[in-house]
């Protein structure tokens, strides 16, 4: 089912005309309704929109996200650099000129020379050097990287070092600071940045260091619905019924919970008890990839059968739209 704003009047209620296509598995249909309030044509729209989905497979989009702190993490850190610089690239071009003999080999080091004079400080490989500071990080505090990540939801790397034993903030700056500048004189000594951008870098590392360190990653406590999943396909496989019968079943008003106690050999305690089983053992293994605390486990074992209860139960569009 489609909404086609079809005509739209300037009276002072608001008013607007349209055509609805009903689309069914047999005909088309053009229907004309004048909706005298805007409100009333935006739920008409929802509804619309719902019923489209309740008869197709796009059900299973609306199952629950589960939050993944470290895919968050890897969202701030933002510090990955491209493989190849923009002066790598052409220097590749330039090299297969001077093979061709199109020019000479001192013209396309002259070219490389300027370009490199010019660049940005943080292109190129001055950008990965900023890039492995996290990798870095980890080293310095005696971790992986994966573990890392999984500790920074709510608090900064400089936070996590004041708290582990032998290391300090300080400490993580410091080494940080050496290595970047030990990265920056290579690049000078290979030729590929300019003493005076080595110089320049090297003072402006300490205000990128401190914010890096400084940094506290966002944290978001996940709801204990997003481990359900796929609540429209779990609730079809449990049901052995299509995916077209679960879909007339719900535009009718049905909850997940009456299909399931109008199904032979089947209930709605049956449906929330495979839901459930299935939410716990999503919930362990986020536990076990340290993306949520043990404690975090716990607390969302004892809330998930509710929530599951209560999801089973809705009827209408708040079946689907709600979590």
């Amino acid at each position: 089912m489609t909404l086609r704003d079809r005509n739209r009047t300037a009276d002072e209620t608001g008013s607007l005309g349209c055509q609805v296509v009903v689309v069914s598995a047999s005909k088309e249909e053009h229907v004309n309704v004048s909706f005298r309030s805007k409100k009333l044509l935006v739920a008409a729209g929802a509804g619309a929109l719902t019923a489209t989905l309740l008869g197709g497979a796009a059900l299973a989009a609306f199952a629950p996200v589960t939050y993944d702190p470290v895919s968050a993490v890897e969202a701030q850190l933002g510090t990955a650099a491209p493989a190849n610089s923009g002066t790598d690239k052409l220097k590749a071009i330039l090299d297969a000129l001077v093979a061709k003999g199109v020019i000479t080999a001192a013209q396309e080091d002259a070219v490389i020379a300027a370009i490199r004079d010019a660049e940005p400080k943080r292109d190129g490989d001055l950008k990965r050097i900023f890039g492995g500071l996290f990798e870095e990080s980890a080293k310095y505090l005696g971790t992986t990287t994966a573990d890392l990540k999984t500790k920074l939801p709510g608090t900064s790397l400089g936070a996590i070092a004041d708290k582990t034993a032998g290391k300090s903030r300080a400490g993580l700056v410091a080494d940080l600071q050496s290595t970047v500048n030990a990265a920056i004189e290579k690049l000078v000594d290979a030729n590929k940045i300019t003493k005076e951008q080595g110089e320049k870098a090297k003072a402006e590392a300490p205000g990128h260091i401190a914010k890096f360190v400084d940094h506290v990653y966002e944290h978001r406590t996940p709801k204990v619905t997003e481990f359900v999943g796929d609540l429209f396909g779990a609730a079809r496989d449990y049901l052995g019924i299509s995916q077209a019968d679960l879909a007339k079943a719900l535009r009718e008003g049905k909850s997940l919970g009456d299909i399931a106690n109008a199904t032979a050999g089947k209930s709605k305690d049956g449906l929330v008890a495979q839901l459930t089983a299935s939410a716990n053992a999503k919930i362990d293994k986020a536990k076990t990839d340290g993306k949520i605390t043990a404690d975090q486990a716990t607390a969302f074992k004892a809330q998930v059968g509710a929530a599951v209860t209560a999801l089973v139960d809705r009827k209408g569009p708040t079946a689907i739209f709600k979590r």
